[in-house]
């Protein structure tokens, strides 16, 4: 007798597996999990040197599990007011540049997908243009200064309120919705408010969440343009406050390197490979918090527009 192990359900009907499906079904779950664990080791790894006194790690730098547990590194930068004030600003940003731009891209990505839409062509047209050339570092400089944006926080907001990319994602989603159910609302009265909001919405889910997380993402890891635009310390995001933290970090390991007196002290006192993983791990904890909750229509809005049925 087969049992149930052996035996696949196809709509209902019991099939029994070949032998070499089997052995296929092994090793696909053995591929699947060494690559799990090539992807779950550097995140051990950050999490044990983080934990892990200096010269600990200067003997195992591979370790997966801490050796001399301490947590200076994390006092050391919690008793820096520059990281906690950068990731007040990185929330802000975070939270106020996903809200707009979601907002923005999704007005703009229903009406393209409305089929009675005047104009379609041009506005079409326009939005591939933009997805293609850009005016460049030089002008979006005087652009910024000109708009008196230069060290605020709308400098990080403001430019990123509508992405192309985001909207051909959402506009192919929202073509594949019935629209026998707008054009019915339609038919019994419904505005073009309710139709969005009452109708459309509860169906778009899965894109939703797929495009805030995109957004999320970008959002609460980019440095670059507070690096161009923002000279107020203050006014850092994480995201920059990290690339400094990792950098004069580095700068200060490659100077003790050259003096080993220099070498014990930092490694007794500064710590500096710890602190740089455990500034790496509380800059990547919030992200990785929110994913879970997303993940079960990530799944679904990242194949948006593969597969039509």
């Amino acid at each position: 007798m087969v049992t149930m192990s052996k035996r696949r359900k196809y709509h209902g009907t019991k099939v029994k597996e070949s032998l070499p499906e089997r052995i296929f079904c092994v090793c696909n779950y053995i591929l699947l999990t060494l690559i799990a664990l090539l992807m779950l080791y550097p995140i051990l790894n950050v999490l044990a040197v983080s934990f892990s006194n200096y010269n600990e790690y200067l003997k195992t730098p591979w370790m997966i599990w801490p050796r001399r547990f301490t947590t200076e590194a994390y006092k050391l930068v919690f008793r820096n007011r520059f990281f906690w004030r950068s990731y007040g600003n990185t929330i802000i940003v975070t939270v106020s540049a996903t809200l707009l731009s979601l907002g923005v891209t999704l007005l703009f990505a229903w009406p393209l997908a409305r089929k009675e839409l005047k104009g379609k062509p041009i506005l079409m047209t326009i939005l591939i243009f933009t997805m293609i050339f850009h005016a460049g570092m030089v002008p979006g400089y005087i652009n910024m200064k000109d708009l008196h944006l230069l060290n605020t926080l709308w400098v990080l907001i403001l430019p990123g309120a509508f992405n192309t990319f985001n909207c051909v994602i959402m506009m192919s989603f929202f073509r594949e919705l019935p629209y026998e159910l707008v054009e019915a609302a339609m038919v019994d009265g419904g505005s073009e408010p309710y139709i969005l909001t009452r109708l459309v919405l509860p169906l778009s889910k899965p894109v939703l969440a797929s495009v805030t997380l995109f957004l999320a993402v970008g959002n609460w890891n980019s440095y670059f343009g507070a690096q161009i635009y923002i000279q107020n310390r203050d006014l850092w995001p994480l995201a920059l406050t990290l690339k400094e933290i990792l950098v004069s970090a580095s700068t200060a390991i490659l100077e003790a390197e050259s003096d080993p007196g220099a070498l014990s002290a930092l490694g007794n006192e500064i710590q500096s490979k710890s602190i740089q993983y455990a500034t790496v791990l509380i800059s990547t904890l919030p992200i990785m918090c929110i994913y879970p909750f997303l993940q079960k229509y990530f799944a679904k809005g990242v194949m948006v527009g593969s597969v039509k049925g």
